[in-house]
């Protein structure tokens, strides 16, 4: 537990390259670490074989922190923040036309 507020998680669109589309929730949205990788390479540290790039995502649900998404980088086409209502230029209040 934890007395740090994050207040409500961001609402995320995946699209997975097989097309389907979902909503997860998350407070943090982590990118893979090829950067970290490159330099266990460059300065010959062991890294052992890391396995595909991972994108996940973590959310306080309940007072505790959870995985809510953890999936390769290669199987998801397009993720896209949705949790607040996209504007359109020149629209009248609550981005419709």
């Amino acid at each position: 537990m934890t007395d740090i507020d994050r207040g409500p998680a961001d609402v995320y669109e995946i699209t997975w390259m097989s097309g389907h589309i979902e909503t997860i929730q998350a407070h943090q949205l982590s990118w893979p670490r090829r950067g970290e990788f490159m330099m266990r390479d460059l300065f010959g540290q062991a890294g052992g074989d890391k396995g595909p790039d991972r994108i996940q995502m973590h959310a306080e649900i309940d007072g505790r922190w959870k995985l809510t998404l953890s999936a390769r980088e290669e199987d998801i086409r397009t993720i896209r923040l949705v949790t607040e209502p996209e504007q359109v230029p020149g629209a009248t209040e609550g981005g419709v036309r």
